[in-house]
């Protein structure tokens, strides 16, 4: 059996080097590489630091994917602890798209109220926030469908796991409909006060899965080349820059590579970049592989107990900004302020992006702003997302036993 590709192995051949001579390299001196806590830009988004707090499934809806208390609860706290950007997790823009019980949806105007209340919440800690927007498509769960008469589609009848119902192939009409989708959640977070949007790539999830030849067996339009793969996210840029103009800052998730058979690559993943670059992107954030990923699994790498097992992804982010010019936003395993430091002076990305550590520590990033560069107390167990699954919100495991065993004590 032939063994997958590592992260770093297609660093090791000639592979990177032809794709960014393809290309040319950014040039970028390392005097103008940014500092943590030097102001940037996304567009036309300003921010007060280089620090995002990464998108992550909270858990703190309701079953029908309204905003609560606890949404506001958690996401308040982690702006007050001085990250300049919130992205918030992915919100479902139909009711056939979660995958996750207690996700927030952006897919009816009834749920604007609670979605105004969320941009309001960060924007009073002096925080912006953007809106990660998504379809499972056939990663959803059906058992979480919102609507009567739902179906689970996919962009073949190919199942997201092999443990997965096989899904009804989407007829063009319907992906016209998640298109459409796409764009109105788009616009109802831009009345609702958020700072921009971003569309999920990555993990498995639905424009990962046309995107990715691992899910996308079509013969059609939409199916095939690159081109053909990366149309319906064409689509969808061009709704929403055509509804909100093209200063309101759309930003994408990219998985540089699947880590399943026949998945993107990272010399296709570049050539989907270059793509988001001509379509108007405002930033990219680059992550790899899904929940399926069966070696090198990114998504909840667990045991970050060291600096060097730190920024396990940033090779793909420096291979992306040697050869694309959109800010670049690096995410895996950061847990030290050296490591978001060197990420950002060795000119590997732009931005430096977090979500478990800030689940621990949501006042993390003041801390180190303010001289207290210890590193972050997160282990990487992935314990947070028990609660979430029973609809309290994620949580850091190791905080709670603590805080049982001093009451108990």
């Amino acid at each position: 059996m032939t063994k997958k590709p590592s992260r770093r192995d297609f660093l090791k051949t000639g592979m990177a080097a032809s794709a960014i001579l393809m290309v040319g390299p950014q040039t970028t001196m390392a005097a103008q590489r940014p500092k943590p806590f030097e102001k940037g830009s996304i567009g036309s988004l300003e921010l007060a630091n280089r620090f995002i707090k990464s998108s992550t499934w909270s858990g703190t809806a309701d079953k029908k994917g309204y905003v609560t208390d606890l949404t506001l609860k958690f996401h308040s706290e982690v702006a007050k602890g001085g990250v300049g950007l919130i992205l918030t997790g992915n919100q479902i823009v139909m009711t056939n798209g979660m995958s996750s019980p207690y996700s927030i949806c952006n897919c009816d105007d009834n749920q604007a109220e609670g979605l105004k209340r969320l941009a309001d919440c960060v924007h009073r800690q002096g925080c912006k926030v953007v809106v990660q927007l998504s379809h499972s498509l056939a990663r959803s769960n059906p058992k979480l469908f919102l609507a009567e008469g739902d179906e689970l589609w996919g962009v073949s009848a190919a199942p997201y796991s092999p443990d997965s119902p096989v899904p009804k192939e989407m007829t063009k009409k319907e992906i016209a409909s998640l298109v459409d989708a796409f764009t109105a959640a788009a616009v109802r977070s831009q009345k609702c006060g958020f700072d921009g949007v971003m569309l999920h790539g990555a993990h498995g999830y639905g424009l990962n899965q046309f995107l990715s030849p691992a899910w996308n067996r079509r013969g059609d339009s939409y199916g095939g080349s690159v081109q053909n793969r990366y149309r319906v996210v064409g689509e969808i840029m061009e709704g929403i820059k055509g509804n909100l103009g093209p200063d309101f800052p759309i930003l994408f998730k990219l998985s540089a590579q699947d880590f399943v058979n026949g998945g993107i690559e990272p010399p296709e993943a570049l050539e989907i970049a270059q793509r988001l670059r001509d379509s108007g992107i405002a930033a990219i954030q680059v992550s790899a592989c899904s929940p399926v990923s069966k070696e090198d699994k990114h998504c909840f790498k667990d045991e970050i107990l060291e600096e060097k097992d730190e920024g396990y992804l940033l090779d793909f982010s420096q291979y992306m900004k040697d050869s694309v010019k959109a800010p670049i936003i690096a995410v895996g395993g950061i847990r030290s302020l050296s490591t978001a430091e060197g990420a950002l002076k060795d000119g590997k990305a732009d931005y430096i992006s977090m979500a478990r550590p800030l689940i621990r520590e949501p006042n993390l990033i003041n801390q180190w702003k303010s001289g207290n560069v210890a590193r972050a107390k997160c282990i990487s167990c992935n314990g947070c997302f028990e609660t979430g699954l029973q609809g309290l919100g994620i949580s850091c495991r190791i905080e709670r036993m603590l805080k049982e065993n001093k009451a108990a004590s």
